[in-house]
């Protein structure tokens, strides 16, 4: 009776718990907080063109003044890619991507725009362009980190990757929506 009694409490905790968070995101956590990491993982599963050559791994954030997402690696302790550092590079337009070496360029949705997209075709041969809005992947764009059901997912313009120098593991590709 008493295990029965538990049972239910347990039930009704985990139905509350699922409730309210399919209501919005873990309470506590930004989408900066919980995209950055994507950032991360997929710069890790990606094989660059330059990877032996470089000692760095270039992040690049077009998303104005406030770089929420830079904002985010920023305070997080050390991080790495393959054992190579991280260099995060601010930018304030589209006109300056030219002018770094990104191997990750993440685009907030705010800051897309006709210039950034006549620019994606070269841009991704050899970088990983990452936006957040599915927009961003129809214009052009390789990859979208988009909130869906209260989860982050990843969409992927498989046409993009077909033109690229990049490769992303399968671990990867498994865990992406195609379109």
């Amino acid at each position: 009776m008493i295990r029965k009694g538990l049972q239910r409490i347990f039930t009704i905790c985990l139905v509350a718990s699922l409730f309210v968070a399919s209501q919005g995101w873990p309470q506590g956590f930004s989408s900066e907080q919980l995209r950055a990491p994507f950032l991360l993982h997929i710069a890790n599963f990606t094989q660059f063109t330059d990877e032996s050559s470089q000692q760095q791994v270039n992040f690049c954030f077009l998303e104005g003044s406030g770089y929420a997402h830079a904002n985010v690696f920023k305070s997080s302790p050390d991080q790495q890619v393959k054992q190579r550092s991280i260099k995060l590079i601010e930018l304030q337009d589209a006109e300056q991507i030219s002018q770094q070496r990104c191997q990750i360029l993440f685009v907030s949705q705010a800051q897309e725009s006709e210039k950034l997209f006549s620019l994606l075709a070269e841009l991704n041969r050899h970088t990983v362009s990452i936006g957040e809005s599915l927009n961003f992947i129809r214009n052009g764009g390789m990859m979208a980190i988009v909130p869906l059901q209260s989860k982050m997912k990843i969409f992927f313009n498989q046409e993009v990757y077909q033109q690229t120098d990049l490769k992303f593991s399968s671990a990867l590709l498994k865990r992406v929506n195609f379109r």
